[in-house]
């Protein structure tokens, strides 16, 4: 399968964006930006909002319960109803009458720079791709052989960047670096994007169990291993020489929209 023939597959075949229109919120993520910080401090701010239990742990499993998967049942009624996915949409999310039709919701897109997404997926998996940095910056243009590269950025990107500049207000685009930057702001200006309501003391709760020291606590023992994951080299030196140059070659060619970065400068945090 060539590249192109990966793009139409996602967009035309994955029709799971129809399942969005049961939620009041979407969280939509790129990988390795902070996916599980953000939904764990997500979930600890509505468990104290709404008077239940906080997750055990920030993992996936733990907090599916609060923000999880389409497919999922309903476990508090009481909450809003929030779910979470890496999809790229299907050409369905561009057209307004289909939107309409199936009733999306409002739509978190938290995104890192791409330099750092690569460096730190190839930190986190290179246990089991295993293979050298710069054989991973190649990439696959099928995608099938790594769950995230410079092929599947693009696509996740373009689309996006698509759907955003066509229905802005439907879109909160939510940078890593920013949230890095003012956890608080970013939970609460996604409360307000969803149309929920957060109490102060538990977005203060939130942003407290959200420390990375916080968070080594809370690892779940039947997760994913590298989650908090400390990747030795700079992005400087990852992104030097041969490696700089395979990566804006695919950067130049691949992508349509940059979704707030400069991507051939590797980003301050």
């Amino acid at each position: 399968m060539s590249y192109a023939a990966r793009v139409w597959n996602d967009n035309w075949m994955n029709f799971s964006v129809l399942r969005h229109g049961a939620f009041d919120g979407f969280l939509v993520t790129s990988k390795n930006s902070g996916t599980h910080w953000v939904k764990y401090m997500l979930a600890v701010a509505l468990a104290d909002t709404y008077g239940i239990p906080r997750p055990e742990y920030f993992s996936e499993n733990a907090v599916r319960p609060y923000i999880g998967w389409p497919k999922d049942d309903v476990t508090f009624p009481q909450l809003p109803r929030l779910a979470f996915s890496h999809t790229i949409p299907h050409r369905l999310a561009d057209w307004d009458a289909a939107r309409k039709l199936a009733g999306l919701p409002p739509y978190a897109l938290c995104v890192r720079h791409p330099m750092s997404i690569l460096a730190s997926h190839h930190a986190k998996w290179e246990y089991d791709i295993q293979v050298d940095w710069l054989e991973y910056l190649r990439g696959d243009p099928d995608g099938k052989r790594y769950r995230c590269d410079l092929y599947w950025l693009a696509r996740f990107w373009n689309r996006w960047g698509e759907v955003e500049a066509k229905f802005p207000a439907s879109i909160l685009r939510v940078q890593y670096e920013a949230t890095r930057a003012d956890p608080r702001g970013t939970l609460e200006a996604i409360a307000r994007h969803w149309g929920i309501q957060l109490k102060p003391d538990a977005i203060d709760a939130a942003v407290a169990a959200g420390t990375k020291e916080a968070m080594a606590l809370k690892v779940d023992p039947n997760a994913e291993p590298n989650v908090l994951q400390n990747r030795q080299q700079s992005l400087a030196e990852l992104f030097s020489g041969e490696a700089m140059d395979i990566y804006a070659s695919r950067v130049r060619e691949l992508f349509r929209y940059d979704l707030g970065y400069d991507l051939m400068s590797p980003p301050a945090v």
